[in-house]
């Protein structure tokens, strides 16, 4: 009785039957950082869960080699929810009907913003400076890495294809800031949690000695929050299931759990909606991305 009492709390609204097979959840998450770090906390978020509803479901994590891969796998109908960046969620919502159920939150805050980031010895040291030089953005479907950081320097009448020398792609954040520390390239589009120089990508992926060699030249408008959404075909065929798992995920809180700071450094997550992600929309727009 305990147990199925938790069960109802928790909104699974599921049959307590001793000897039904427990449902597989597939959850996918983003490939932002190494796969390895990835990985393990994907699998750390997996066994929370499976914990949390006694054994009633199976979860099965999904890390993609790219951004892309990620929406692919829900419109193939092979996710059931996903971590996705606001970019991602606005084109799974698009292209597989994703719905968004939570936000991210990092020190206090549902946004977090583009910042480009040079070497302290470069010389560079506004927008200007980069003219002619090389940069690595992360991933065209990276809102912080590619969107937003390309749309602010298209906004001020620069064309990135012209204004730099070399473009790359550099997959993931780390990866990216490693460029620019071992000067691979000039600079790099990546996350920041804050728009003071404080704390980013390159603090969270480098070690101090290194990440106080690298400095944000750059910050775009704030962006909304990574997202946690659902696929339409489970929310429709187990609501209850849905909210159940959202409100489990909504209990993950640092410093009490580092379960989601572990996976990529949010402090907890709340409930969002579609049109928080509109700003996305229309920064895609601007851009000529989508019509």
């Amino acid at each position: 009785m305990k147990r199925r009492a938790l069960l109802t709390a928790l909104g699974l609204g599921l049959l307590s039957a001793a000897y039904a097979a427990p449902i597989t959840v597939r959850v996918g998450f983003n490939p932002t950082q190494n796969s390895d770090q990835i990985n393990a906390a994907a699998k750390a978020i997996a066994s929370y869960l499976e914990e949390k509803f006694g054994g009633t479901i199976a979860v099965e994590p999904f890390v993609p080699t790219d951004y892309r891969g990620l929406i692919e796998a829900m419109r193939a109908g092979k996710l059931d929810f996903a971590f996705y960046p606001p970019d991602g969620y606005v084109l799974a919502h698009r292209d597989a009907g994703a719905q968004v159920l939570l936000k991210s939150v990092r020190n206090g805050s549902p946004v977090y913003w583009a910042a480009i980031v040079v070497r302290k010895d470069s010389g560079i040291k506004n927008v200007a400076g980069l003219e002619g030089k090389s940069i690595a953005w992360i991933d065209p479907n990276s809102a912080s890495g590619y969107t937003f950081p390309r749309a602010g320097l298209m906004a001020q009448g620069i064309n990135p294809d012209k204004f730099f020398s070399k473009q790359v792609y550099a997959g993931k954040h780390d990866a990216a800031v490693l460029a620019v520390l071992n000067k691979s390239v000039d600079a790099t589009a990546t996350f920041a949690n804050d728009d003071k120089n404080v704390s980013g990508s390159w603090t969270q992926f480098l070690k101090p000695e290194q990440a106080a060699q690298l400095t944000a030249i750059y910050y775009t408008k704030p962006i909304p929050g990574d997202t946690f959404a659902v696929a339409p075909q489970f929310q429709k065929k187990y609501p209850a299931l849905t909210a159940g798992i959202a409100a489990a995920m909504r209990q993950i809180k640092d410093p009490q759990s580092k379960l989601l700071m572990n996976l990529y450094t949010i402090n907890y997550m709340v409930n969002a909606k579609d049109s928080d992600y509109d700003v996305v929309r229309e920064t895609r727009k601007a851009m000529g991305l989508d019509k």
